[in-house]
């Protein structure tokens, strides 16, 4: 087998979420398992061949000073963002190679605690900051927030518009830098504290979905497309098989058998009902689509020129992955109530199976605290470096929110 860049380097990946709490962005970041075989022309035209131009915003952040001066010296990828340490920016030498890949056509975007760039006028080269809120500034921004009742006017928040932010740890300070201070962007999201705060609702499904899928009824859409609209919600998913599924009639553990067996007009009908008891609430746009994105990429590791069938079964046991955060119940109960196959608890009750790595190495590479052991996750699941990296390019460059635009991107503006 041919050496790759791909064999030589583990990824992993965290969503950026903009205002509209739609996928603005993707952090891809790289590690090179041996840095002397990685070469950043090579891996630069690898990802220029991944990446489409309406795909999400690349934010490549590579974890060796030698392969990011190497970057700095290549033609830029189109739509794709190049990290870069602050430290860099603050010596003349460095500052001046950054200013030649300014020129050169590359995005930079510096990377800085927030506490060290908060006071700046403008930022060196008039880059975009992705920066790093201390404990301490966190309390700092909610305190600014305005109280109601009281006239006193709010302390000014440190949050600096148009930057990106990392380390939000409530749905509250996501809400304050995205639509009161207008940050353009958080990386990650609190998953953990935007499900805390829904954990006495009663769980609904995501209404644009509903919606999608309803305009696709209306324009007599295939049912090909009609099973992507339902696949972007976990509950819609559960619900619709469990519906199906009710009165022990059928044993449907297909999505696509499942809409033929209820067909269109009974499936609209069903949907206006799902929409009665939506879930309006917006922070939870990102749990869920964080869910479908860890899905696919479970279905992009299988090997290509897999059935569509054992495709669809891998995407349905991923996406129940974490199905119990979302309808507060055991997933060993959620899991009792469908026909699934044996395979589908194997992997998400007891851990292993023919599926497990799939999920195991789909969670891995979507956590960036894994990326220093990815290299051993795909070797105890025999699974190379190389088809992990591009299963994940695939997934992420082929990333549809909705299937709606993202906002239009604005040019790269300093603090």
């Amino acid at each position: 087998m041919s050496h790759t860049v791909l064999d030589s380097v583990a990824m992993s990946y965290q969503p950026v979420w903009n205002r509209r709490r739609l996928l603005a962005a993707v952090r891809l970041s790289v590690l090179p398992t041996d840095p002397a075989s990685v070469d950043a022309a090579h891996l630069m035209k690898v990802l220029g061949e991944h990446w489409p131009v309406n795909a999400p915003v690349l934010m490549l952040a590579l974890d060796s000073p030698s392969l990011l001066s190497q970057a700095l010296k290549c033609a830029p990828v189109p739509n794709t963002w190049l990290e870069v340490p602050a430290m860099l920016f603050d010596h003349q030498e460095s500052l001046a190679m950054l200013s030649l890949a300014s020129r050169r056509g590359h995005q930079l975007v510096r990377k800085a605690d927030l506490a060290a760039v908060r006071h700046e006028y403008i930022s060196p080269l008039d880059t975009r900051s992705l920066l790093c809120l201390s404990a301490e500034e966190a309390l700092e921004a909610l305190q600014s927030r305005p109280v109601e009742g009281v006239k006193a006017p709010a302390r000014p928040s440190p949050i600096v518009p148009g930057q990106i932010y990392r380390n939000v740890c409530s749905a509250t300070l996501a809400d304050h830098c995205l639509d009161e201070a207008g940050a353009w962007g958080i990386l990650g999201w609190p998953d953990d504290d935007v499900l805390h705060e829904a954990r006495h609702a009663t769980p609904g499904c995501d209404p644009i979905v509903i919606t999608l899928i309803r305009q696709g009824i209306a324009k007599d859409a295939s049912i090909e497309r009609l099973e992507r609209y339902v696949r972007q919600d976990p509950v819609l998913v559960y619900r619709l098989l469990a519906t199906v599924n009710a009165g022990g009639r059928h044993e449907v553990d297909s999505l696509r058998h499942a809409i033929m067996m209820m067909g269109f007009s009974a499936l609209d009908r069903w949907l206006v009902g799902q929409s009665e008891g939506a879930d309006n609430d917006l922070a939870m746009h990102p749990v869920r689509y964080g869910q479908v994105m860890r899905a696919r990429l479970a279905q992009h590791l299988l090997d290509a020129g897999s059935d569509e069938e054992l495709r669809a079964e891998v995407y349905t046991t991923a996406i129940f992955a974490q199905l119990d955060r979302l309808l507060h119940e055991p997933l060993d109960l959620l899991l009792e109530r469908l026909p699934m196959s044996a395979r589908v608890a194997d992997a998400l009750i007891n851990h292993e199976g023919p599926y497990f790595p799939l999920i195991d190495l789909s969670r891995a590479q979507g956590d960036s605290a894994a990326l220093p052991r990815l290299p051993e996750i795909c070797a105890e699941h025999e699974i190379t470096l190389e088809h992990a990296n591009r299963a994940l390019l695939r997934m992420l460059s082929t990333s549809r929110d909705h299937g709606l635009a993202p906002e239009p991107q604005a040019p790269l503006r300093g603090v």
